[in-house]
């Protein structure tokens, strides 16, 4: 199930950019989590420097999406 409890950090917190280890420590799941769903395109990303980043505003506004879907889905279920 979706962790729905995440709250858009100040962006100085962690900068423009996340790293891998800034989403894992955000999702609660391991770096191996993350490293597939960037790999997969599950994640929005570029490689800088041979590491992925993505943008924090884009990482937010992607959560978001992902939870009003996952609502979606549990509202769905219920309704069978």
């Amino acid at each position: 199930m979706v962790n729905s409890s995440i709250k858009s950090p100040p962006l100085s917190e962690y900068g423009a950019f996340l790293t891998v280890s800034d989403m894992a420590e955000l999702l609660k799941v391991s770096r191996f989590v993350i490293d597939r769903m960037l790999k997969t395109g599950r994640l929005p990303a570029a490689k800088l420097g041979g590491q992925y980043r993505v943008r924090t505003e884009d990482f937010f506004k992607w959560w978001e999406n992902e939870v009003k879907q996952e609502q979606k889905n549990i509202l769905r279920d219920c309704l069978r």
